[in-house]
């Protein structure tokens, strides 16, 4: 019952989030698919990962102990921890940092931690910032 509700949450939250990119409108067009793609993207995402969520709920149910509680406040950490970075270290660096901490959460091993998010930061500049020509931050630590 609680996956049913949280889901109820987030596509709440999508459908806020597509109505606020559907919005965006600015003067000048900077990239080629212009500032509402990936909002609309990630809010069609969102919605129907918690569509799957209400149709099939977890079976698993673990206790919401303090462990569980402490785990999800290190992955908000994270997460603010990765939007603060992401500038200054750039989109690869931030990525491998904070990817190696979520995959070692999840139970990776830190070569296959370290593997995985060097492997996710190097194919997504690619796929961002050359396949859809995106601008990236290289980071001002690399003189970005």
């Amino acid at each position: 019952m609680a996956d049913r509700c949280f889901s109820l949450a987030l596509m709440v939250l999508a459908v806020a989030l597509g109505a606020a990119a559907w919005q965006l409108d600015v003067p000048f067009q900077y990239e080629p698919v212009g500032p509402k793609a990936i909002p609309l993207i990630l809010a069609v995402l969102l919605f129907a990962t918690a569509l799957w969520l209400v149709i099939r709920p977890d079976t698993m149910k673990q206790a919401y102990g303090r462990d569980m509680l402490l785990r999800h406040g290190l992955v908000v950490l994270l997460l603010l921890a990765y939007a603060w970075s992401f500038e200054p270290l750039g989109f690869v660096l931030s990525t491998l940092l904070v990817g190696s901490v979520f995959a070692r959460l999840f139970g990776a091993g830190w070569q296959r931690a370290l593997l995985y998010s060097a492997a996710l930061g190097g194919v997504g500049y690619v796929l961002l910032s050359l396949v859809l020509e995106l601008n990236v931050p290289v980071g001002a630590v690399f003189g970005g």
